[in-house]
């Protein structure tokens, strides 16, 4: 598989999206993970099948990490410790959808009837008690089916429900003190961190509000925070 150097660049259209939202919650079999170095930073990524409740059999493959400069805007895996070889009941939150770029998965011909991207996994570690084991962190529009179940899920939540993105990309709006901060930095704004909240009385139902805004450095090439500190991104483990 040829690796790709990727900078996010915001002019680029994202594909039009309507998907599905799903939650499942099952037993796993056929775990596979990898930690591998792709290009210029180490990344993870899993798959396995899904046997939900009903008895329907599920592909559940993950999001790439999402490298921007030198952050890594995401996946967050929570060194929850999970015996694979045991199998467990996790519940999966995500899109019957390949939410990658490229959408491609290793080897895998990606061919199963039901397919779904993981955003959200969860792992019974007692009956009815559930723990994350990761969360996607980079939010794009999923779609109208998609977008407001999706930040129900993140809504009013902290790290790791943090969230990362294009300012031009989002189906949810910025909360007005974060929209005055984006309009004095208009012309240089690229990305952001931020959070969802639940906005009651408003046509989505849910807002972000900034933690850090990041933009371009013209001069360098890399970049430059806008607002924020940007002190609470983790950095792309690039040390190969």
């Amino acid at each position: 598989m040829l690796a790709l150097v990727l900078i996010l660049a915001p002019s680029a259209d994202p594909p039009k999206r309507d998907w599905e939202p799903v939650e499942l919650t099952g037993t796993v079999s056929d775990w596979w993970y990898s930690r591998n170095w792709r290009s210029y930073y180490w990344r993870e990524d899993f798959t396995f099948m899904l046997k939900d409740d009903k008895g329907t059999s599920w592909r559940i493959i993950s999001r790439e990490p999402t490298p921007n400069y030198d952050f890594r805007m995401g996946t967050t895996f929570t060194g929850l410790a999970v015996d694979w070889k045991k199998p467990p009941r996790v519940k999966v939150i995500g899109v019957k959808a390949v939410d990658r770029i490229p959408a491609d998965f290793y080897d895998l011909k990606l061919d199963e009837k039901n397919l779904a991207t993981a955003l959200i996994l969860r792992v019974e570690t007692k009956p009815n008690e559930w723990a994350d084991y990761y969360v996607n962190n980079w939010f794009h529009k999923w779609g109208d089916r998609a977008d407001k179940a999706i930040h129900g899920y993140y809504a009013d939540k902290q790290a790791p429900y943090d969230v990362y993105g294009f300012v031009n990309g989002q189906a949810a709006p910025f909360d007005k003190k974060s929209q005055a901060i984006l309009d004095q930095h208009k012309a240089t704004y690229t990305t952001f961190h931020g959070r969802i909240k639940t906005a009651k009385g408003t046509a989505f139902g849910y807002e972000i509000e900034l933690i850090d805004l990041i933009g371009k450095n013209t001069k360098s090439g890399g970049h430059t925070v806008l607002f924020g500190d940007a002190k609470t991104i983790p950095r792309l483990d690039n040390k190969k």
